[in-house]
C-alpha cells in the first residue's frame, strides 16, 4: 500500500518537515561565520589556541561538522536498519537541539573554540539526512525513488532560502537593538524544539520490526569499509565524492568570493546566498521528476554534473552585483538535478536490507567531501579568490568523465 506515490509522500512529510527545520539552523554558519570571520573576526580569532590566515581558519570551522557527520551517519545509518528510522532520528534531533543553544551561547561569548567542538558534536550525532533517505527507500518503488529524493534536496534547498533571510534579519542590531549574531541560533533552538515534539508525535516509523537486521556495534564502526568492496557500489561511491566535493566547494567558495570581492556584510550575503537556493527548489520541485521520467539517474548525472562545473564559472566573471542574480541561478539549477540522482544511483544499486548501512555510507562520502571542500576551498582562496572556482570545475567535469566511460557505474535500470 506504501508503494503509491501519494501515500509514500504523505508517509514521510514530517521528515521533509524535520529537514527543512534543520537545514535553516545548518545554513545560519555559513551565512554568519563567513563576514564575521573574514571582516571583523578579531574577538572570534582570537580565542583559538592557533592562528592563521582568516580565509584558511574559516574553511577549518566550517569543515569541523561534517568530520562529525563523516563518523557518525555509518553508525546512525546501521543503527537505523536495526531499531527502526523513528528513535534514531528523535535521538539525534534532541543532541541538535542542546547543541545549537550551545553554538549561540559560544557566539555570543565570542569563543570560537567552544563553538568547534559543539559542531563537532552535532555533526557526530546527525541522523537527519540518512535517516530521511532509508525511510524514502522504505516506502517507494524504483520507479518513483529519485523524486523522493529530491523532495528531500527541496526541502534543504527552501531552508537555505529561509535561513540566510532569517540570519540577516535577526542578526541586524538596527531592526532591533538586542539582535546579533547569536540570536539566529536561539531562534532556532526554540525551533527545534518544536521539531522534536513534532517528529514525535506525526512520524511513524517506515521500518517494520520484521525487517530489521542485526548489527553488532563492531559492524556498525566499520561499516565506511563497505565502500571500498569491490562490486558495482564502488565506482558510484567515488563518483558520488567528486559531485559532493563539487557542490560543497561551491557551497564554501562563492560566500568567500562574494564578501572579499564585492566586501559584502551579514545582510548582504544572505540575500545572495538565499537567491541561490531558489533555483535548487525549482530544480528539486520540477526538473528533477520531469528528468527521471524520460533518463536514467545515470544519465542524468552526468550531464547536471557537467552543465553545474561549467554554469559555477559564470560567478567570478567580471560583472556587477546585480548580474548575481543570473549567475548563481545556473549552477543552483544543475546541482539540484544532481544532487538526489546520485543518492538515487546508490539505493537502487543496494540491497533492500541494506538500505541504511549504503545511504549512510553515501552519506559519510557527502559530508568527507564536504570536509575536504571546506579545507581545500579555505587554502586555494588565500593564495587566489578565484582559484576555488576553477578547481570545482575541474573536479565536476572528472566526475561527470568518470561516469560516462565506466560500465561499473550502471544500474540495472539504466
Amino acid at each position: 500500500m506504501f508503494n503509491r506515490p501519494e501515500s509514500s509522500f504523505l508517509r514521510i512529510l514530517p521528515l521533509y518537515i524535520v529537514i527543512f527545520i534543520g537545514f535553516v539552523g545548518y545554513s545560519l554558519t555559513i551565512t554568519i561565520l563567513t563576514p564575521l570571520i573574514l571582516e571583523k573576526g578579531e574577538a572570534l580569532l582570537n580565542s583559538l589556541p592557533f592562528t592563521g590566515d582568516p580565509t584558511i581558519i574559516l574553511g577549518i570551522v566550517l569543515a569541523i561538522y561534517p568530520v562529525g557527520q563523516f563518523f557518525g551517519a555509518p553508525i546512525m545509518g546501521a543503527l537505523s536498519d536495526r531499531f527502526g528510522r523513528k528513535p534514531i532520528l528523535l535521538i539525534s534531533l534532541c543532541i541538535t537541539t542542546i547543541c545549537f543553544g550551545g553554538l549561540g551561547y559560544a557566539i555570543h561569548i565570542q569563543n570560537l573554540s567552544l563553538f568547534i567542538v559543539i559542531s563537532l558534536i552535532m555533526g557526530l550525532a546527525e541522523a537527519n539526512i540518512a535517516t530521511a533517505q532509508s525511510a524514502v527507500a522504505d516506502v517507494t518503488t524504483e520507479e518513483n525513488r529519485t523524486r523522493m529524493f529530491a523532495y528531500i534536496n527541496l526541502s534543504a534547498s527552501g531552508a537555505f532560502i529561509i535561513g540566510p533571510l532569517l540570519g540577516g534579519v535577526l542578526a541586524d542590531p538596527h531592526l532591533v537593538p538586542w539582535f546579533n549574531n547569536s540570536t539566529p541560533y536561539w531562534a532556532v533552538f526554540i525551533l527545534l524544539i518544536m521539531t522534536v515534539i513534532f517528529t514525535f508525535t506525526a512520524f511513524k516509523e517506515t521500518r517494520p520490526k520484521e525487517k530489521r537486521t542485526e548489527v553488532s556495534y563492531s559492524q556498525a564502526f566499520t561499516n565506511l569499509l563497505g565502500i571500498f568492496k569491490p562490486g558495482k557500489l564502488r565506482i558510484i561511491y567515488l563518483v558520488n565524492f567528486l559531485i559532493y566535493l563539487a557542490i560543497f566547494g561551491f557551497f564554501r567558495a562563492f560566500p568567500m568570493y562574494l564578501v572579499e570581492h564585492y566586501g559584502m556584510d551579514v545582510t548582504e550575503l544572505a540575500k545572495y546566498i538565499a537567491w541561490n537556493a531558489v533555483p535548487v527548489v525549482i530544480g528539486s520541485l520540477w526538473l528533477t521528476g520531469y528528468l527521471s521520467k524520460l533518463h536514467t539517474p545515470r544519465t542524468i548525472a552526468i550531464y547536471s554534473t557537467l552543465l553545474f562545473g561549467l554554469f559555477n564559472l559564470f560567478v567570478i566573471l567580471p560583472q556587477s552585483e546585480f548580474m548575481l542574480y543570473f549567475t548563481l541561478f545556473l549552477p543552483g539549477l544543475a546541482l539540484a538535478v544532481a544532487l538526489p540522482v546520485s543518492a538515487s544511483m546508490i539505493s537502487l544499486a543496494a540491497g533492500e536490507d541494506a538500505q541504511g548501512r549504503a545511504l549512510g555510507n553515501n552519506l559519510s562520502i557527502e559530508v568527507g567531501a564536504e570536509v575536504l571542500s571546506g579545507l581545500a576551498a579555505g587554502f586555494l582562496a588565500a593564495y587566489f579568490i578565484k582559484l576555488p572556482m576553477f578547481a570545482i570545475c575541474a573536479v565536476a567535469i572528472l566526475a561527470a568523465a568518470i561516469l560516462f566511460f565506466s560500465n561499473g557505474g550502471k544500474l540495472k535500470s539504466s
